[in-house]
This record gives C-alpha cells, structure tokens and sequence, in this order.
C-alpha cells in the first residue's frame, strides 16, 4: 500500500504517479489521493461537505463510516473515530472547500511524511515514495542522530534525514486549508490522570476483540499468529481464535535448554486445535543476513528491523505457502503491560500505600541493590533536567539500574567519534530540550515512546513481508489499545505477584488460566550471539570502506578491536545493531543520490 496525498491546487503529477491505478479527487476534481492499494483496505464516506477515506486495516464497513459521519454534525471530530472504528489505517479527509487533515496511528506504524515545499504540498506514507519525487539530498548534519540507540529523544527520533521534508509525529496530524501549504498540529496526548483497572477492563477486553476481528474481516475468515509461548501472542492467539474459522500459529524454535517456550506454545496449539508450524532457528536466514546491502529500498532511512528481517521474510513465505494473508505479533505487550522503574515515582505521587511493596518486590524480581531501588523511587528528576543529564552520558552503554528515565532511555553508539558524539549533544539539547512529550507520568512517556519504535519496526517489515503476500499486522499498537492501557492507574498495573495483570484482566475468559498464570519468559539472546559470530569478521574486513568512516563519524580502530576480540560485550549488540543499519541506509542513499542525479 503506497500513495501520494496532495493538497487541493493546481500541481503537475509526479511521473512515479503514472503507474498508480487508484484515485481519488477533491470536490474541485484534482488529484487527492493518487495510489495503489487493495480494495478492502479503502472504506470510504461523505456527506457532501466532508469526504473521509481510512486506508489500511479498516475494522468497518462503508455502511458504518458514513453512520459515525452522519452522527457528528456539521463538526465531526475524525482524531475520535477509533474509538469507534478499530484498526490500523490512515484518516484522510477532504472538504468541499477543498481543506485537507490526514494522520495516521499513535504507534507510527501507519506514517505520513510531507513536503515542506509550500509550492509542492504533497505527503505520503511511503517516505522513499516521496524521495523519489522531491529528489532531496541529505541533512548531513542529523546522520549522527541514526547511531543513536534505541532512538534519539522526542521529537528528534522521529525528524526525515532528507532536505524538504519531515516526518509528522504520531501524536499530530497534518493540516491545510484549500489549497495549502500544510501544517502540522497536536491530535492526541498521554493522560493526564488515571483510573482503577475495573473501569478499563471491559473496554480493552472489547478493544481487544475488535483489533483482531478488524484483521479477521480483512484476512477472509483465515489468520495466522506468533505463537512464542509467551502471554503476548499467546493472548492475542486465543482472540484470533474466537473470529476465524482457520487459524494458523507458527512458533520459532530455538535450542536452549533454559527456554520453556516451545512447551508452553505447544500446549496453546492444543487448546486452539490451530494449524502448527514449527520453524527452527537454524532453518531462517541469521540475523543482520542483509546488512551489507545497498539497494533503493534501504534507502529512505535506517530501518530498526534489520535485525530480524531475513528471518520474518522467511517465515511470511512459510505462512503464504500455509493460505494467510494477515499474521499477527503481539509486539507492544510489553511496553503497555509491564512497566519498569519509571513507574516508582509516579507511584509515589499517586499510590504511596503501595510504594514499599513495589519497591521491595521489583528490587527482588530483577536482583537490584534494595537502597538503589529506593533511591529510583525518590527520584524527583523532571523531564528536562533528566534529558540534559542523559545527553551528558552519551556514549556510555553500561546503563545503571535501576534507573527511572523520562523518554526511552538512549544512548549513542561506543565506536561513535568525538565528532559525532558532539553534534548529538549538540542536536538534542537544541532540538529536543522543552520539546519533551507532555506527560504527567514518567512510565506513560517511557511506555509511549518504545511503542512508537515498534511501530516503525513493524512498519518496515509490513513493507517486507507483503512482497510475499502477508501483512504483518500487531493489534496491541492500535491507537484504541495504546488510549486504553495507558489510562490504567500505576499501582494496578504493577504486580510483583501476577505477570501483566492488566493484560490478565483483559484477556479472562478469552484466554484459558494456566497461559495467564506463566512466570518464566523465553530468552533469545543466543541468536544475536550466533549472528554476530557468523558476521563480525566479515564487517571487520569492509570497515574501512564504511560510509560512516568517510563522514568521520566512527572510529574504526575501536569497533574492530570489538569484532575481534574472543569475549564481546554484550550489552554492545543494542548499539551494533543500530550502527550496521546507519551504514546499510548510507550506503543505499548516497547510491540513490547518485542514481538520480544522472
């Protein structure tokens, strides 16, 4: 699914338009929407003065938009609508006066990118779609932000690379009136209060329901689904089941002795009589198969997923061959159901009868020293003060623990130049201080932000894994679940006792007690060590041609001694993994840049 949205004036098509099949027009009769996309992922309505289109997974029919239209009045509130329409889809609406809002979803899995050209107001949610039309060149100045990890502090973690254009934000939505230029404003934000679990159980319970039933009527009565064996996809397998006559699970094994997961999905795939398929490790294509590639697809920014794409492209065939069209992964899980330190202050402030038993079986259940544990609870850091602090600390990866943080905790890479390090210093605190996401809580903000990095993560292996015929789709980063989950109050979402009690809530009934009752959880770190093993040497040999090393912004010396040595440190994989998908990025957009300069 790819298109082009363009504002309501007189523009001359872009030539990689041509071959578009689908289009919409503006009441004035210029292109709107210029695109390919399946028909059932297009619902459509209008009541002459606005026309609304979602695109994307649509858990409604036209019948149902054009109900919800009709019942707004003369002002519809299109930032509501999935609180009524489940799924994850792009809001695209037009006036009769030719006025245009667009966003996609809260998790980014479902991104627009636009112009900022006010001569050219047009956006998609194909960023290289767009490249191919702007032509831009690089904002050298940001590469240095690519080698930080999990992702550079809000809103920096979410800016375009490119020269023209910029990505909006998730929270937001793009604007313009007639016929432009656009403009971006807030559509959403984090709570600001929070109610007991009771209140929300019903409703993520129905949530739930209905993100899985949305995929359901979009994958024609057949899904497939991860079937780890944790409560994640375990939980989201047992609602698939409830709406699909053929469900398909697949479980990836792996052979460690420590590692009870394939018994637990083995005894899910029992109860769910699904058709299930087990895929071994040493049968997928290793991790970090594709980093040396240097292709146009990689070209448009760095993509989080090059860790495991190989292997997901693998398993999507594997899943086609077996007749799904839609699979699910229960990715967000954790970050809605299981909080980490940042939920001790904001405990303190709202629940203070039940601070010492978060503290003292959070410092049990993850082995932390008890007076440090104390200490993250009477942590009164606000948020900027904590992002000068960070910014201060890059380039340490020994991260102390616990920590309380106020966005996802980031770190530049270790091999990084004093150069880089200090244009990312430089770049945070200009770009990002005061700029922090406006959230009452520390743990709501941490949550938010990984949410969002999973939903660029899924976005680009949804890319991948279509070229194979299989969405690759997650219910749990579906802006009603997101809305939900994060109003639940801290202490009900903390249970030393009780895995996930939010999830366990929501998923009673649904889901048999014993799969919600599971303490351990699988490990999977001996595929990273694996793939590293099969590569470093190879990496270590091509150093001196990184695209990184030309722009001065990776000491080569440092990252070979690493590559080389018998004993690697493994809290570096987090920050090689970003480092060998900033180089595979550079090395197809400098081509590209190339390309089309002929």
């Amino acid at each position: 699914m790819q298109f082009l949205l363009f504002a309501d004036r007189a523009v001359r098509s872009p030539e990689s338009a041509a071959g578009f099949t689908k289009r919409l027009s503006h009441a004035s009769g210029r292109d709107w929407l210029v695109g390919d996309w399946d028909d059932d992922e297009c619902v459509r309505a209008s009541n002459g003065a606005f026309t609304v289109v979602l695109l994307g997974t649509v858990g409604g029919t036209a019948s149902e938009l054009q109900a919800w239209l009709d019942s707004q009045g003369r002002s519809p509130d299109f930032t509501t609508i999935y609180r009524t329409i489940a799924g994850a889809y792009f809001t695209l609406v037009t006036t009769a006066a030719g006025a245009v809002q667009a966003f996609g979803t809260l998790s980014s899995f479902r991104r627009l990118s636009y112009s900022t050209d006010p001569e050219l107001p047009v956006a998609s949610n194909s960023l290289r779609l767009l490249i191919g039309v702007l032509r831009p060149r690089l904002r050298e100045g940001l590469v240095p932000l690519a080698l930080v990890a999990p992702r550079a502090p809000w809103p920096l973690g979410d800016s375009s690379y490119w020269t023209d254009i910029e990505n909006v934000l998730p929270t937001h939505q793009l604007r313009s009136d007639g016929s432009g230029p656009f403009r971006v404003e807030q559509r959403w934000s984090l709570p600001h209060g929070h109610v007991p679990q009771s209140e929300i159980t019903p409703a993520l319970t129905a949530a739930l329901h209905d993100a899985v039933e949305a995929r359901a009527r979009n994958g024609r009565s057949s899904l497939s689904s991860d079937l780890s064996g944790g409560m994640d996809s375990t939980s989201l397998a047992f609602f698939a089941r409830e709406h699909v006559d053929d469900l398909t699970t697949m479980h990836l094994g792996i052979s460690v002795e420590m590692n009870d997961d394939a018994a637990w999905a083995d005894a899910a795939a029992l109860s769910l009589q699904s058709n299930h398929i087990r895929v071994s490790h040493e049968d997928l294509p290793k991790w970090f198969a594709g980093w040396h590639a240097s292709e146009e697809r990689f070209a448009a920014e760095p993509e989080p997923s090059i860790r495991t794409e190989g292997m997901h492209r693998a398993m999507a065939e594997r899943l086609h061959d077996a007749g799904s069209t839609i699979h699910l992964a229960g990715s967000g899980g954790d970050e809605l159901f299981y909080p980490d330190e940042a939920v001790l202050p904001g405990l303190r402030r709202e629940a203070p009868s039940a601070l010492y038993g978060a503290i003292r079986g959070m410092a049990t259940l993850h082995r932390w020293p008890m007076g440090q544990t104390i200490r993250a609870a009477m942590n009164t850091t606000d948020a900027a003060k904590w992002l000068v602090q960070e910014t201060a600390k890059l380039g340490t990866t020994e991260f102390e623990r616990p920590s309380p943080a106020w966005d996802v905790p980031f770190s530049l890479s270790p091999w990084a130049t004093d150069a880089a390090r200090s244009s990312v210093q430089r770049l945070v605190l200009e770009h990002a201080a005061g700029r922090h996401l406006d959230a009452a809580f520390a743990t709501d903000a941490v949550a938010y932000g990984m949410i969002t990095r999973n939903g660029q993560i899924h976005r680009a292996l949804d890319e991948q894994t279509r070229e194979v015929g299989v969405r690759y789709e997650a219910p749990f980063l579906d802006d009603a679940v997101i809305d939900l989950a994060l109003q639940v109050r801290l202490v009900d979402r903390l249970n030393t006792q009780r895995f996930k009690p939010g999830l366990a809530a929501a998923a009673r009934g649904v889901v048999p007690e014993p799969f919600l009752n599971r303490r351990s959880k699988g490990d999977y770190i001996s595929l990273i060590y694996a793939a590293f093993n099969e590569r470093r040497r190879d990496i270590a040999a091509q150093l001196d041609e990184f695209h990184l090393v030309k722009r001065g912004l990776l000491d080569t010396q440092s990252l070979r001694t690493y590559l080389l040595s018998m004993q690697p440190q493994a809290q570096h994989f987090f920050p090689f993994e970003f480092l060998l998908a900033t180089e595979r990025w550079l090395r197809s957009a400098d081509q590209t840049i190339v390309m089309s300069e002929r």
